[in-house]
């Protein structure tokens, strides 16, 4: 049969489908017409989408159905998956549990075998309850990853606009760097108009990689956080109008979470209606939108956030204080009768809004305060109080019950409404960009409360790299906490506690590439245990290109076992997490000379100092806080250093110690006050490779104050000229200061 045969059968066949499940022909008999079970089950799909854009969707339903039956894993090429439309069928014909169960159950059966359809899986996420994403929740989180990792990979619009949906969900939590990787578009451009870089689904999954906060688990929790607050938010916070398809509140949730206090603002009472909806003043009560203010002050004082409705839809947008009252109350008006008429009406509606306000935020305090003062004046002139020969007064509205004296009195400071109400609005418009401004500096992009209720291990953490003789860098980690902080229980008693720790390495596209754990016991004694416990150092090998690293404490409680000499082990009691992003490989090849990070370490006595080698005698020191009087060494290695005529290494070591403090207010007369001092010394040798010590003497810095101290070391190939430097950081007190460590 030639090709175009075939394609008027097929056309037939479905124009003999779509007749037949539009007649009075029951369900069943519909599928033993052999033109019907003679349709490929691709056809059957299209047939299917078809009937529901036709809007028939028990016809439809009836058809996949039957299609299903035959094939649980039907794929058109074209159309998708035909769960993904008997769901839609399901849908249309208003029953969504049927809808719902057939997306799960079809995404399950593509899952296993190794496929997936972009619009299934959506429709599986978007259907997700509270309850259901706790029963499901790794699935579910791997399902919302592969999801987001074909972005940008599927050319049709459909897909394309889920695509957007996703990505606007997620773009308020990531900068604008990120971002970038993501869109071809400026931040500011409207969704629904993005496009999407190439390779976009990868940076998108690369960066919830980096957002996990507990390396040493394998699950992305913070992921998990994220998708319980989406389906959280598409309950409480959907906006169909919006591309996210979630209003202002929903995209905060998502960056933050539940906040600290949430409220519905509510001051339309009585004494609101009587003095607020006057005759001749134009202001229904309709055009006072639904108002929240919702407080996340336990991540700063500055996260407040106040969300009206919109006038066109029951979605919520961030507002001001302005834009709780109606634009007719807060524009600028001439000193008529009218005019301080409704000017009344506004100062009456802003002192119900702020005294609302005030309650919650300390940022509408003062505003409310004034407005306050304001009004009482204004009663206790109506009420006949005696005024200055300067005061003004005039009559307003009219009706029983609703003409008003207003007053004014400029010797006294007291504006007409008309002047108070555009002054209050010019105020309230400065200072809400103010608080604005204020919020995005202190404010996070996003806030996991995954750690908040963990107390914190008072860890410190360098890390340093080397060059292994294969090319690859190795990173050596090394931390350390003091004793008297690992105390639990009665601080008079003995604690036994173990440490757990794991550090974790990605790759540039942050896939894990290798992880390490360790566990130390520790027993701290009674009193104010002087220690600082530091381990050996954690070592990871094997980096050739840009690595991150994820690292993550646990001390967990040891109690006496009655049955054993060996401790048990108790509950987890304080933990730790600290990251390294964007680690660059050291150069495995010259032809310049290359330097490893220095590593800084501390000596058992003063008098260590002068052994042959102190290197044998030092341990790591993490700490950032220090005294001139602390014994350091700095550590390094140099590599591919050049070989003169006569095969000779020549090199030249300098380090120079930076001491900076600001003295308070004397800053504005004398600046920073910043201190030098620097060594330099010429080395020879035979080797193109080498490793070098220094003992660094922070004593003749002076100060009576804590200094930031920075101290860069710079190696210089004599032979070839090249330079390289490293640099630490501490903070230097002075000896005996409290808080040493």
């Amino acid at each position: 049969m030639p090709p175009w045969a075939a394609r008027v059968l097929l056309g037939v066949l479905g124009g003999l489908l779509l007749h037949l499940c539009g007649g009075a022909l029951p369900a069943q008999a519909q599928f033993d017409i052999p033109g019907v079970k003679s349709l490929s089950g691709a056809s059957q799909v299209e047939a299917g989408a078809g009937l529901l854009r036709d809007g028939r969707p028990d016809a439809a339903a009836s058809l996949l159905r039957s299609a299903l039956d035959t094939d649980s894993t039907l794929v058109s090429p074209v159309h998708g998956a035909a769960a993904y439309w008997l769901g839609k069928a399901y849908e249309q014909a208003d029953q969504s549990a049927k809808a719902e169960s057939v997306r799960r159950t079809g995404l399950r059966a593509l899952w296993e075998t190794g496929r997936f359809d972009v619009r299934l899986a959506d429709a599986y996420l978007q259907g997700l309850t509270p309850k259901q994403l706790r029963g499901e929740r790794l699935y579910a989180v791997e399902v919302y990853r592969s999801l987001l990792g074909r972005v940008g990979t599927d050319t049709s619009e459909a897909v394309r606009a889920l695509s957007r949906r996703r990505v606007a969900q997620m773009a308020p939590l990531m900068a604008d760097s990120a971002l970038a990787r993501v869109i071809r578009n400026d931040r500011s451009t409207a969704p629904a108009e993005w496009t999407f870089q190439p390779g976009a689904g990868a940076a998108l999954v690369e960066w919830w990689r980096g957002a996990d906060p507990l390396p040493a688990t394998d699950a992305n929790e913070r992921l998990e956080e994220h998708l319980t607050r989406l389906v959280r938010g598409r309950q409480n916070y959907a906006c169909a109008e919006r591309v996210s398809a979630l209003d202002d509140r929903g995209l905060v949730h998502l960056r933050f979470g539940q906040p600290y206090k949430q409220r519905a603002l509510d001051y339309e009472d009585g004494e609101f209606f009587r003095e607020v909806h006057r005759f001749g003043v134009n202001v229904p009560p309709s055009s006072f939108p639904e108002s929240e203010i919702w407080l996340y002050t336990h991540i700063d004082e500055s996260g407040f956030y106040l969300f009206a409705e919109e006038d066109t839809s029951e979605c919520f947008r961030q507002a001001t204080a302005n834009e709780l009252m109606p634009r007719y109350l807060t524009r600028q008006r001439a000193d008529t009768g009218r005019g301080l008429n409704i000017a009344y009406s506004a100062v009456m509606a802003m002192r119900a809004i702020y005294r609302e306000l005030a309650l919650y935020h300390i940022n509408f305090g003062t505003r409310y305060a004034e407005i306050a003062s304001y009004v009482n004046w204004q009663e206790m002139q109506a009420m006949g109080a005696s005024g200055s020969a300067s005061q003004r007064s005039t009559d307003v509205g009219a009706g029983v019950g609703q003409t008003r004296r207003v007053f004014s009195d400029p010797s006294l400071g007291f504006d007409d409404p008309t002047q108070f109400v555009t002054r209050m609005v010019s105020r309230a418009e400065h200072e809400d960009r103010q608080a604005v401004e204020r919020r995005e500096e202190a404010m996070p992009r996003q806030h996991t409360t995954l750690l908040d209720e963990a107390a914190q291990l008072p860890v410190s953490v360098r890390t340093a790299r080397f060059l292994d003789p294969d090319g690859t860098t190795r990173t050596e980690v090394y931390w350390g906490v003091p004793a008297a902080r690992l105390v639990l229980g009665e601080a008079d008693s003995p604690s036994s506690s173990l440490i757990a720790v794991s550090a974790a390495q990605y790759d540039d596209e942050h896939r894990l590439s290798q992880r390490t754990r360790q566990r130390h016991p520790v027993e701290v004694q009674p009193g104010s245990d002087p220690r600082m416990i530091v381990p050996p150092p954690l070592t990871l090998e094997g980096a050739t290109d840009r690595y991150h690293l994820g690292l993550q404490w646990s001390q967990y409680q040891l109690w006496a076992s009655e049955a054993s000499a060996e401790k048990r082990m108790g509950p987890k009691r304080r933990m730790a997490t600290a990251r390294a992003d964007s680690l660059a490989p050291l150069r495995k090849e010259g032809p310049e000379v290359e330097m490893s990070d220095v590593k800084v370490l501390t000596l058992p006595d003063t008098s260590a100092q002068s052994l042959a080698r102190p290197t044998e005698q030092a341990t790591p020191y993490p700490f950032r806080v220090l005294t001139g009087d602390t014994p350091l060494l700095l550590s390094f290695e140099l590599y591919h250093l050049a070989l003169s005529d006569d095969d000779r290494t020549q090199y030249a070591i300098a380090y120079e110690a930076e001491g900076e403090t600001r003295r308070g207010w004397t800053e504005i007369f004398r600046g920073t006050d910043t201190q030098r001092t620097s060594t330099e010394m010429t080395m020879e040798g035979t080797d193109r490779r080498t490793e070098e010590a220094i003992l660094l003497d922070l004593s003749e810095i002076e100060q009576d104050e804590p200094q930031d101290v920075r101290v860069t070391v710079r190696a210089t190939d004599e032979v070839t000229g090249a330079t390289v430097s490293r640099t630490v950081e501490f903070v230097l007190r002075p000896s005996g200061a409290e808080g040493q460590r």
